[in-house]
């Protein structure tokens, strides 16, 4: 339009000056329009994230941008998209500029307020000239996920005995020879390791001696969290799910430290399948240990959209998902002696009568109550007598209050 103008003048003035300011102003927006357009082509982005990361952690991600051009980018303005969920309160809109042949790098920091399966990005980029003629504009084509793990609380932290009814367990049956129990010692028969040999004990009695061993047995333990949205009242559906999962999680922590093997199952909604969450088999070690976390960092309430609401009186849940309903098919294939940790917010008779078939069947049961319940006490005695152990978790708010009345020390 200015150029326009200026023509316009230039032909009723008959000035030649003007003639020279149109070919100025219009050679400068032909080449900024130019060189807008190729500079976003010449410049690689590459964005640095930590992609793990642990509740209440502040986590730094970096946006790296190189020029491969002679010619500089006078301006280009980064601007991130951020979950509320990893927000700090800065701003996640930044201006750099980047030189020919030159680096430049923006940070920004997250603080994972809450564990999740967090999605960042699209990542924007705008450039443009110095005289406001041209602009261009540059979108990451894939987001980037950060899956924060919950917290990871001691069993003392949660008001859990540290030593649970779980684990090795001493048997009659002799599955193997754990090397750790050492029994005593007997003569050396044909086809005894060299390894167990006493030698010791073969110089003193001038024969071979090997070593003898307590039998023993190794018992998984099945962490079974029940996510079942109508299990919990609806006041407290958020902040007692999110404390399940913690429950869960240094459950695992605890008992794989132990070196037990431990898996997971759970009646909860994984958005990466966007249904069941596939059950985690038991095994040891720190990998499947974080393999078990990552899934409960994304693992989420589920609701049955067949199913009413139930009242806030203690009604048993009608959802399908329902722990009496759900467990029994999903821990059919356990081996017997296996120890099954159910966290759950509400106890019920029904859920008493499935887990006293499942007691019955050699499973050694114990239930881990998350959230406050009327007639608690009442329920745990009942389950006592049928050989069910329950226990009761310190809420999330009292936990809060005994760490500011410097109670414990947090992980």
């Amino acid at each position: 339009m200015l150029l326009i103008v200026l023509f316009v003048l230039a032909v009723f003035l008959r000035l030649d000056w003007i003639y020279y300011l149109i070919y100025v102003i219009g050679g400068i927006w032909a080449f900024s329009h130019w060189q807008t357009r190729r500079s976003l082509s010449h410049l690689l982005v590459q964005r640095r994230v930590p992609t793990r990361a642990f509740t209440g952690e502040t986590v730094e991600a970096e946006v790296v941008m190189h020029n491969t051009s002679l010619l500089p980018l006078p301006w280009v303005r980064i601007q991130e998209s951020v979950p509320l969920e990893l927000q700090t309160g800065e701003s996640y809109r930044l201006v750099a500029s980047v030189g020919g042949r030159s680096k430049a790098v923006r940070r920004f920091h997250f603080f994972c307020h809450r564990r999740g399966y967090h999605l960042l990005g699209p990542l924007r980029l705008t450039t443009g000239d110095l005289f406001g003629f041209a602009q261009a504009a540059w979108e990451e084509s894939e987001k980037v996920h950060i899956i924060v793990y919950p917290k990871v609380l001691t069993l003392d932290q949660i008001g859990l005995p540290s030593r649970l009814p779980f684990g090795t367990l001493r048997s009659r049956q002799r599955i193997f020879m754990d090397p750790t129990r050492m029994a005593g010692v007997r003569p050396y028969v044909s086809g005894d390791s060299m390894r167990h040999i006493h030698w010791r004990a073969s110089a003193h009695d001038d024969t071979l001696m090997v070593k003898k061993f307590q039998p023993s047995m190794a018992l998984t333990t099945m962490i079974a969290l029940d996510l079942d949205q109508f299990s919990y009242p609806m006041r407290e559906r958020q902040g007692g799910s999110e404390w399940a999962v913690v429950v869960a999680a240094s459950l695992a922590n605890h008992i794989i430290s132990q070196r037990q093997e431990t898996g997971l199952l759970t009646n909860g909604l994984d958005p990466l399948s966007a249904g069941d969450a596939n059950p985690i088999p038991g095994m040891n070690g720190q990998g499947h240990l974080m393999g078990i976390l990552e899934l409960l960092a994304r693992i989420q309430l589920r609701r049955d959209a067949d199913a009413d609401d139930p009242m806030e009186d203690g009604h048993i849940s009608p959802s399908r998902f329902a722990l009496h309903n759900w467990l029994p098919n999903h821990v059919a294939s356990l081996n017997w002696g296996t120890t099954l940790l159910l966290v759950t917010p509400h106890i019920s008779e029904p859920l008493l009568w499935s887990l006293h078939g499942l007691n019955r069947r050699g499973l050694n049961v114990q239930v881990i109550a998350c959230v406050r319940q009327p007639g608690f006490e009442r329920m745990r005695k009942q389950a006592e007598a049928m050989g069910i152990g329950v226990h009761q978790t310190i809420w999330e708010s009292d936990l809060a209050r005994m760490g500011q009345q410097g109670g414990f020390n947090g992980l």
